[in-house]
């Protein structure tokens, strides 16, 4: 490819050198070789700093990758993120004879902008759970808050004694590795632990649920849901909310449901980012793995931290319904941020 600018050649260099030193002005020469003013004054420039015409020698290795080659490893970037580099240094010596260290293809991919970070999890939405969640979204998108603050967010979670807390961190010593300090204990199947039902609304989290092993859901849904709505004030017109789990979906519940509680709203499979309530679990478990307890100890620790929980914070979950509604829509039914 030709570049954008004409190359003035050594001897025309020389020559106005030659016509500098007999006193002519910058712009006589100009006139004389048939070159820009500007270009003569920056040879002229160049000759009195390093006392030659010729260009400096580049630094550093000439570019292997070619433009062509740049925009072939980001066609399949975009088209694969989950490519490595190695990959793609293979592939490019196969594909055009280049032999390239996987250092170098990351700068390239570096210099569009991309970072390599670790991909994030989140339950696998197949085409046909793609299209009922975009159904159920596109039915509650004109819902206003004053909707939602009426809808009682039902779920159940587990929380273990031992169990993932994410990567840990710690300094050590060479040869310091299996240092009792060092380490992050783990048992088989998290050393204990409850199962939990809970609930919350817009209006607080005090006096709610209390924690409960859940051995049926009939049970728990007889003794706390009426009450729970009394207490937050909307017994006569409340909603509940919950996922399609096999214990909200038994004939039994189901019948129980249709007399008392007649408006129940179930989000599709596969949408935990649906839910605020996974955002209450979430932040129950942060503070209840700040206390040094036993098993024996994780349900009253687990029910005080429960109500300890700021009514500012539900409620913002609560108004931030209308915007996970729009996000799922906005990403076509794939999961989100929530």
């Amino acid at each position: 490819m030709a570049g954008r600018y004409k190359v003035t050649t050594n001897s025309i260099r020389n020559l106005i050198i030659e016509h500098f030193k007999d006193g002519k002005s910058i712009r006589t020469i100009g006139k004389l070789v048939k070159v820009s003013h500007s270009t003569v004054f920056a040879i002229i420039k160049r000759w009195k700093l390093l006392g030659t015409v010729e260009n400096a020698l580049k630094s550093g290795a000439p570019h292997k990758l070619t433009p062509r080659n740049r925009s072939f490893i980001m066609h399949k970037i975009k088209k694969n993120p989950r490519l490595s580099a190695v990959k793609f240094t293979t592939e490019l010596e196969k594909r055009f004879a280049i032999k390239l260290n996987p250092e170098t293809v990351r700068r390239v991919i570096r210099s569009y902008g991309y970072n390599s970070r670790v991909a994030r999890r989140k339950c696998f939405v197949n085409e046909g759970t793609r299209k009922v969640r975009m159904d159920f979204e596109k039915a509650l998108v004109d819902k206003d808050i004053p909707f939602w603050e009426r809808v009682i967010f039902v779920n159940e979670s587990k929380f273990n004694i031992f169990g993932s807390d994410g990567r840990i961190s710690v300094w050590t010593k060479p040869n310091e590795e299996l240092n009792p300090k060092n380490l992050l204990p783990t048992v088989k199947h998290g050393g204990g632990g409850i199962m939990t039902c809970g609930c919350f609304a817009a209006s607080c989290m005090e006096n709610l649920v209390s924690l409960k092993m859940i051995w049926t859901n009939i049970c728990i849904l007889k003794e706390n849901l009426k009450i729970s709505a009394q207490t937050l004030g909307i017994q006569n017109k409340f909603k509940m909310y919950q996922d399609n789990d096999p214990k909200h979906t038994a004939l039994n519940v189901r019948l129980w449901l249709l007399c008392d509680c007649p408006k129940v709203i179930k989000t599709p499979q596969y949408s935990p980012d649906l839910n605020p309530i996974e955002n209450v679990w979430h932040e129950l478990e942060k503070r209840t793995r700040k206390h040094d307890i036993s098993s024996k100890e994780l349900k009253a620790v687990s029910t005080e931290e429960w109500n300890k929980i700021e009514h500012s914070y539900t409620k913002k979950l609560v108004a931030s319904m209308p915007k996970c509604i729009k996000s799922v829509i906005s990403a076509k039914g794939y999961p989100t941020k929530y």
